[in-house]
């Protein structure tokens, strides 16, 4: 029963997300102290299950953190004060459609590449403030730190 009310939850915010026009790009799926998702100009408090949007942007307080996993089985932990766009994100192996684009504004992310890390690493772009990064079906770790 309760997967059962598991999957009909998750069935029906893919279908909202889908009416929305923004497509799913993942999952909060760990939670530590504050983090929030802004969302088309609005912020909401982050809670685990909560479904993320291709354009939405995750934060973390200065105590906080959050384990974010992409449709593609992508992980990413995001670390306190931290700030990461999703740019972009498709996965749709049937049509060959891969993508991923997330941004670090500040703060620090470790990365471990999903299946598209390794199908298509050539259509990951991770961005910093300062830098490209290639992804090569691998993991890594990124510090931003703010301008002074």
């Amino acid at each position: 029963m309760r997967m059962t009310l598991l999957f009909v939850m998750t069935l029906l915010l893919g279908v909202a997300a889908a009416q929305a026009g923004q497509p799913v790009a993942g999952v909060i799926k760990s939670l530590e102290g504050k983090a929030a998702i802004v969302r088309d100009g609005s912020q909401i408090d982050a809670k685990i299950g909560d479904t993320l949007l291709v354009g939405d942007t995750v934060t973390t307080d200065a105590t906080g953190s959050a384990g974010i996993m992409l449709e593609d089985d992508t992980l990413i932990s995001l670390g306190p004060g931290s700030s990461l766009d999703l740019d972009d994100f498709a996965f749709e192996p049937q049509n060959g459609l891969f993508a991923v684009a997330i941004k670090l504004i500040k703060g620090s992310f470790a990365y471990m590449s999903g299946i598209i890390g390794h199908l298509a690493p050539e259509k990951i772009r991770i961005e910093t403030p300062d830098a490209v990064i290639a992804v090569h079906g691998t993991r890594f770790l990124v510090s931003v730190e703010e301008a002074r």
